[in-house]
């Protein structure tokens, strides 16, 4: 079981007992490189990790951060991505902050 954290079109997997980074996997490619402040929506379920970021939706391998598949929600924008599943949600307040519930 790990942590997950996400940031400028980054998500990364660390360790909750040590603290160390386990994996890291850039979202979308060279999209991210150029845009900076790119907020990572996540949300943890069976296995796997989806992330949403500047219009897009990722589903990652959880163990090993490797994107399982991308959707590119055409027609939606790049805004921040708000994910629901399972009973569980993670949505953006404002640019900057998050709630979980």
């Amino acid at each position: 079981m790990y942590l997950y954290a996400g940031c400028n079109g980054i998500l990364i997997a660390i360790s909750p007992e040590t603290g160390q980074e386990v994996w890291r996997t850039t979202l979308g490619g060279s999209i991210f490189s150029e845009q900076s402040g790119q907020d990572v929506c996540i949300l943890e379920h069976d296995g796997k990790v989806f992330a949403g970021s500047f219009g897009h939706v990722y589903a990652l391998d959880a163990q090993t951060g490797a994107i399982l598949w991308r959707n590119e929600l055409q027609g939606l924008g790049y805004n921040d991505v708000t994910l629901a599943m399972a009973g569980k949600s993670v949505q953006y307040v404002s640019s900057h902050s998050q709630s979980a519930g």
